[in-house]
């Protein structure tokens, strides 16, 4: 009695505290618990919560007779704040893994502003319209992840065909409830539209549920049964896991760039290696494209290679289907003369 008595002095103390505890710490759980987004138990979660937030949006504002639900109705807000913030973490996670942070960057930010301030009190404490966007944020967020992993495919008709599906669902349910939300619903779901089709054509999308998780310059690749030799020039850099980076060319040499891609199971799809080079702007060199097959846990090995370039500044970005970026490599290439050289070599299974 005397821990639960303490517990809440505590809390009464250093409620914000609290707050940025349990806040930080799901946080961290999810990012070492939550695995790959085409994982059934991840799926199977995220529905069910956000079966849950809709049901507690749905009955917020009700009034209850009986006792024991009257005791409930006064956890509903932090119970609605709750399941926002286990969706949102997870989704947050999920977007973060599929970024190229240079160019969905700023939809990141977004995203983790929207967590933060579903911890906040004064956030927590606004009206029904605040916490209508973020359950119509969650429905978005959610069918743009699990849309693609489901179907099998990604691209610009699945991208409108879940957009279209996240802002019919709401209104459609909240109508069919007679509940007092439903014109709002109609408007917020689509303002949420126009942001999200906004973020997707201005590539500020991330490509969920792929992501790129290893990219490296390589002076060359040999594919053997089972795994793949990547050499890169012996140096300091190396020893640290880098690749070449600073690419020093002698005459013959050519440009390798390795990736490693991560695609859900039964997902098909087409990408490109985009070969860019800075001359006042980033102009397009080649583009090259692989098929991948998901599936792998580690990730869809895939590499191309360039003989023809010049020295300068260069960038070879992993590019969906629909022209969004999954990741990038930035590089320089310098031309050396010819000279004994001294190769490591990272073996990648």
């Amino acid at each position: 009695m005397k821990f639960i008595q303490k517990s809440k002095d505590f809390h009464q103390k250093y409620p914000n505290l609290l707050i940025a505890i349990f806040f930080i710490s799901g946080f961290l759980f999810d990012v070492a618990t939550l695995g790959q987004v085409d994982e059934f138990g991840n799926f199977l979660g995220h529905t069910i919560y956000l079966s849950l937030l809709i049901l507690s949006y749905v009955y917020l504002e009700k009034e209850y007779k009986k006792s024991w639900l009257q005791k409930f109705s006064e956890y509903q807000r932090d119970i609605f704040h709750f399941l926002a913030g286990g969706l949102l973490s997870g989704f947050a996670i999920f977007f973060f893994k599929s970024s190229s942070l240079s160019s969905s960057g700023i939809f990141i930010v977004i995203v983790l502003l929207i967590l933060l301030a579903n911890e906040s009190p004064l956030f927590q404490a606004r009206g029904s319209l605040i916490k209508l966007t973020l359950v119509q944020f969650c429905i978005s967020a959610y069918f743009i992840i699990y849309i693609p992993v489901l179907i099998g495919f990604i691209g610009s008709f699945i991208f409108f065909l879940t957009i279209t599906l996240a802002a019919i669902t709401l209104p459609i349910l909240l109508q069919r409830l007679k509940h007092p939300a439903t014109n709002e619903s109609k408007i917020i779901s689509a303002a949420m539209s126009v942001f999200l089709i906004i973020g997707y054509f201005t590539n500020i999308l991330p490509p969920v549920p792929l992501s790129v998780k290893e990219i490296g310059v390589y002076h060359k690749i040999v594919k053997l049964e089972n795994s793949y030799n990547l050499y890169s020039e012996s140096s300091f850099t190396n020893f640290f896991g880098f690749s070449d980076t600073s690419f020093k060319a002698q005459p013959g040499d050519s440009v390798y760039v390795f990736a490693r891609v991560f695609a859900p199971k039964g997902l098909s799809e087409k990408l490109y290696i985009q070969w860019e080079k800075w001359d006042k702007i980033w102009k397009i060199s080649d583009r090259i494209p692989l098929s991948i097959q998901g599936g792998n846990t580690w990730g869809y090995r895939a590499y191309a290679y360039k003989k023809n370039y010049t020295n300068g500044f260069w960038r070879a970005k992993v590019m969906s289907s629909d022209n969004r970026e999954i990741g990038r490599v930035d590089f320089s290439i310098s031309s050396v003369p010819e000279k004994k050289r001294e190769w490591t070599i990272d073996v990648k299974d």
